[in-house]
């Protein structure tokens, strides 16, 4: 997975997804405590994203 963590949270922020991102975020830590962070973020974008 290429994006940064800022680069995934600037594109939730244009498409007015951050703050869904975020949430989403904190559930899917809490069931995968040893992924990458990065890696977490990219799922959580995937999920918010989706139309």
């Amino acid at each position: 997975m290429s994006n940064t963590i800022e680069d995934i949270l600037l594109d939730a922020h244009h498409h007015n997804k951050r703050e869904e991102l975020l949430t989403y975020l904190e559930t899917i830590r809490i069931k995968n405590p040893n992924r990458e962070l990065t890696d977490l973020y990219q799922m959580a974008y995937e999920r918010v994203m989706r139309p």
